[in-house]
């Protein structure tokens, strides 16, 4: 079986290293492509016998996510022709098999895929303000995260496939696999996001002065930074809190309800899934992945 994982980044060296290490250990680093948004060095260095693709850094504009995830499309769509399984996501997300004891690779080595395939996501968030310890593992000290309609990204890929930005979403209709979840780190209180939350804040002014698309979600996001990790820490919060063994089972129920069309993609609803989303707390035994 072979498999490939594909990511894009622009600094974020704490994340890098994390995927690095997570997925160099389950599928070889030579496995591993990190597209290095500028070139800069210290990427290649964390991402040492990874597959590292420079690529020229242009300012963002308005246009910068759509952009981005044509390019992401297009490699991963390549790399289809060579790979039983490809990810393509994000650096700061991760996919895990929710079945202690069954990892990742196991997991896509005995499972029939279709050409598109999505995890059920959730934002990983701290239960405090404390600073994150880097030297112990990041599931022990945040295991729990809020179920996801943005962050269920169909990004297991078995044939060619057109995302649209942000990976939210794909031009084709797709499976789910709520088995699997896609845990998204944005939140974790470690200083170097939180100066690049501030720092993205000031890209996303910058990338909509003059613009007529100023209003393009990635902007607004980055924009809303702060505004936006309030919000959902009130869902954390307030979220019924489910097992992960029960937790694929109520995913499915609420993502599948969820499913709908925008624009030429499909993808899942946010709105709908928030009047029923959950807070899922990860085994034990699940603590130890990364």
């Amino acid at each position: 079986m072979r498999v490939a994982c594909v990511t894009m980044v622009w600094r974020d060296h704490h994340f890098l290293d994390l995927w690095v290490r997570y997925y160099g250990a389950l599928f070889g680093r030579t496995s591993l492509y990190v597209l290095s948004h500028g070139g800069e060095p210290e990427i290649a260095r964390i991402a040492e016998g990874c597959n590292v693709i420079a690529i020229p850094r242009d300012p963002p504009d308005a246009r910068f996510d759509e952009t981005r995830w044509e390019m992401l499309s297009d490699i991963a769509s390549g790399l289809v022709r060579y790979h039983d399984r490809v990810i393509v996501g994000d650096v700061d997300e991760l996919i895990i098999s929710l079945t202690p004891g069954e990892d990742l690779a196991s997991h896509l080595a005995a499972a029939e895929l279709g050409p598109v395939t999505a995890p059920a996501g959730y934002e990983l968030f701290p239960e405090d303000e404390l600073p994150l310890d880097l030297a112990r593992p990041v599931l022990q000290q945040c295991p729990s995260g809020v179920l996801s309609a943005s962050y269920s990204k169909p990004g297991i890929l078995t044939a060619p496939a057109r995302l649209t930005a942000g990976g939210h979403g794909v031009r084709q209709p797709f499976d789910l696999r709520p088995e699997l979840a896609l845990l998204h780190l944005r939140f974790l209180n470690t200083p170097e996001l939180v100066a690049r939350r501030r720092q993205r804040q000031e890209i996303a002014r910058e990338a909509s002065l003059g613009s007529d698309r100023s209003q393009a979600a990635f902007l607004r996001g980055w924009r809303r930074a702060e505004e936006v990790r309030e919000k959902i820490a009130a869902r954390f919060h307030a979220g019924d809190i489910v097992p992960s063994a029960e937790a694929p089972e109520r995913a499915r129920q609420v993502l599948e309800a969820a499913r709908k069309r925008k624009g030429d993609g499909h993808q899942f609803s946010v709105p709908k899934v928030r009047e029923q989303d959950f807070r899922i707390l990860l085994d034990p035994a699940l603590r130890e992945l990364f």
